[in-house]
């Protein structure tokens, strides 16, 4: 385990040093997130977190455990690497970058690196609900919708990196001593995302983030992240059971599936971005960047928790997966009853 963390730390100091290579050739090739519009931002910023996450994974993962599955893990980061670096720089139209997640699932996830779905755990009886034939689309269809949760949460500095760590670090403290997840694959992604977040947390000498991930960055953690939740929870060495996989996602999945519904429901595009976000909420409701990012991570991690600690008290899954949709519901009702308040706030400061 030793190695393994020191091969964390090498991870970190490899991020970090391609940040410090990669930033100065985005801002002259013009690899920025200029400011305006919906962004809070006021200084145009290298969008280079992603890049430097993905080159410090697959170098050092090619160096410590080549194998088909991590040729398979390599070529769905590289896939959403491509894929964000162009949405980043000119907007992909929402058929194509479906198309191009689909590819980087269906091909590198569950083709070459054999981790899918096999089963859902015992939701609806005793017995744990085989996927058989269904297993590969639907693997798909909740890979992909995992990772534009997390790609859709990314809109405030700290925010997808702290989330990535809080999972990494949840998964590798279970993992530890089994064969469910690579140990070495988690060290490495835990130390890059931390040599990432160096340049992007706000911090007492650093007022602002220096670099952002971008859509390339957002899409490469989310599948990363699913591809280790969905390792953990499968197999005859998992560590947790599917629905907790479930709920260590559970802010990122509520907000993303009430801002789809919401933005259907207004008459717009369920992919349109706005600021309706949980993050957007908290600031709305007066909290600095700073608080609603700590208060963000505080609600995720409570999400985290709630599984983690069921599934040790040996809460059936069926009454996790039920609770798991209750809190749903009471969060959709919670978060339209404040965005309620914030909009008559509003209107009100905007007649006076």
């Amino acid at each position: 385990m030793i190695l393994n963390l020191m091969l964390g730390l090498v991870a970190f100091v490899l991020s970090a040093f391609a940040i410090l290579v990669l930033q100065p050739l985005c801002h002259k090739i013009g690899h920025v997130d200029h400011p305006g519009g919906r962004k809070a931002h006021v200084l145009a910023t290298p969008l280079c977190g992603g890049m430097a996450i993905a080159l410090t994974v697959v170098l050092l993962g090619m160096g410590t455990v080549p194998s088909r599955q991590f040729a398979g893990f390599a070529f769905g980061i590289t896939v959403l690497l491509v894929l964000g670096a162009l949405d980043d720089r000119k907007h992909v139209p929402a058929p194509v970058r479906l198309a191009l997640q689909t590819l980087a699932v269906g091909a590198g996830m569950c083709f070459f690196g054999e981790v899918y779905l096999q089963n859902l755990g015992a939701i609806f009886s005793s017995v744990d609900y085989e996927l058989g034939g269904h297993a590969i689309w639907f693997t798909i269809f909740a890979a992909v919708g995992m990772i534009n949760a997390v790609n859709m949460v990314d809109g405030m500095d700290g925010l997808a990196g702290g989330f990535a760590v809080m999972i990494v670090g949840t998964i590798l403290a279970l993992a530890v001593g089994t064969s469910a997840v690579s140990v070495v694959l988690l060290c490495v992604t835990l130390g890059s995302v931390l040599g990432f977040l160096a340049f992007n947390l706000r911090m007492p000498w650093q007022k602002h983030a220096r670099i952002f991930l971008g859509d390339a960055g957002s899409l490469v953690l989310g599948f990363i992240l699913t591809w280790f939740a969905i390792q953990a929870a499968q197999g005859p060495h998992a560590v947790i059971e599917p629905i907790t996989a479930v709920w260590l996602f559970g802010l990122p999945l509520a907000d993303t599936v009430y801002l789809m519904v919401s933005r259907v429901l207004r008459g717009k595009s369920p992919l349109a971005a706005d600021s309706y976000h949980f993050h957007h909420l908290l600031q709305r409701l007066g909290l600095s960047p700073g608080w609603a990012l700590y208060v963000w991570l505080a609600f995720a991690g409570m999400f985290m928790a709630t599984g983690l600690v069921t599934e040790a008290l040996g809460v059936s899954e069926a009454a996790r997966c039920v609770g798991f949709v209750v809190v749903f519901a009471v969060y959709c009702v919670v978060a339209n009853l404040l965005w309620t308040r914030v909009r008559h706030r509003l209107v009100k400061q905007a007649a006076a």
